[in-house]
């Protein structure tokens, strides 16, 4: 079996195939792998709009470094919240679940 060796300048996302697809992100070009083409672009879409939005937003000239910095950290942000916000929403349906379950219970052993 042949050991897979990938090439250091591209970036994979989940299993590799045979070509990467060229994406354009904030100028630069970069071969990503991946099983799901569309979704390779949908992420650099992302990653894209973010920088664009951070580079329109900083002072003077910026180098790339900083904007994908604060890019990144925005991403990162946005990843924590949602994360905080699903945790919520799973303590506030178990929490429903478990009071639904014992009112079923509880009607249950009445009859």
């Amino acid at each position: 079996m042949q050991k897979y060796d990938p090439d250091p300048n591209t970036v994979e996302l989940e299993f590799p195939e045979d070509k990467p697809l060229k994406v354009t992100i904030y100028g630069q070009e970069f071969p990503l792998k991946g099983k799901d083409p569309e979704f390779i672009l949908k992420v650099a879409d992302f990653v894209n709009e973010k920088m664009m939005e951070v580079g329109a937003n900083m002072p003077g000239t910026t180098t790339i470094d900083k904007v994908a910095i604060i890019a990144a950290l925005n991403i990162a942000g946005e990843l924590f919240q949602l994360k905080q916000d699903n945790q919520s929403i799973e303590e506030y349906i178990q929490s429903h679940s478990e009071s639904l379950i014992k009112c079923i219970d509880d009607r249950l052993n009445i009859t």
